[in-house]
């Protein structure tokens, strides 16, 4: 009863209400079902594909593709982004390839990444890592130029070296910023993987749709783009989620500040 009292029924008010117009709209055939297909047929055929365990493997790759690509980023954007942030020199090695690359449209470069790393896992996860690598690399030297200058002066004063100035001041004080471009990274991840499956995969949430595309299964189409949306709100739901544990801190410090 306490789980059902702290659900908020408003949340679902209009998704509810889209429902009952489409299938209103599918049953009384105001627009042909084949283009626009109830949304009891298309939950059926998403039922079909989970109770004989089809969709699976494809969420399962897609998963695992989108995963990889993350991390590899992550790790990537964030180094490369205190390089930058902390040196004159590598920012102004990097700081002019970072300009000409990013604008760059990431599925401009698929035949690229096809050529270099064939049609298999490693092109689509190369294309995810360009997707996700820039909003973090810049969040994270944005977030540590802005730090304020009177906290580096004042850690400065008490005496703080330059390791204790990077892990006591500069990198907490960065993290919303970093986090922030982190959390962005998790939707163009998304973003990314299932528009290079639609291209060129044989397995894949992205592949499930344009297969089905292609063979006019148009309810077996939209339940692929139900899962699409349902995987783009889990992962933005566990970002998050790691985004209050990290910055805890920062919130109650905020809230504190605007109740003063």
């Amino acid at each position: 009863m306490r789980i059902l009292s702290e659900f908020n029924f408003k949340k679902i008010i209009s998704p509810l209400f889209i429902l009952i117009v489409c299938e209103i709209i599918g049953r009384t055939r105001l627009i042909d079902p084949f283009f626009f297909p109830p949304p009891s047929a298309i939950f059926k055929s998403l039922w079909q594909m989970t109770i004989t365990g089809e969709i699976f493997p494809h969420i399962a790759i897609s998963v695992l593709r989108a995963v990889t690509g993350y991390i590899i980023a992550a790790a990537a954007g964030l180094f490369l982004g205190i390089l930058v942030a902390g040196s004159k020199l590598f920012e102004n090695i990097f700081d002019p390839l970072i300009e000409l690359i990013r604008p760059i449209s990431t599925f401009a470069i698929v035949p690229v990444m096809f050529v270099w790393f064939g049609i298999g896992n490693g092109s689509k996860i190369a294309i995810i890592v360009k997707a996700c690598f820039f909003p973090i690399v810049l969040n994270t030297i944005a977030g540590i130029k802005g730090v304020d200058l009177r906290l580096i002066q004042a850690a400065r004063s008490l005496g703080a070296n330059g390791r204790q100035l990077w892990t006591m001041v500069l990198i907490p004080s960065a993290l919303p910023m970093i986090i922030t471009g982190m959390r962005i990274s998790t939707a163009m991840s998304m973003l990314a993987i299932v528009g290079v499956e639609m291209l060129a995969a044989d397995s894949g949430i992205g592949f499930l749709v344009i297969d089905a595309q292609r063979t006019f299964a148009t309810d077996r189409m939209f339940a692929g783009i139900i899962v699409i949306s349902l995987m783009g709100v889990t992962f933005d739901k566990i970002a998050r989620f790691v985004q209050q544990r990290i910055l805890s801190w920062h919130t109650d410090t905020s809230l504190a500040g605007t109740s003063a």
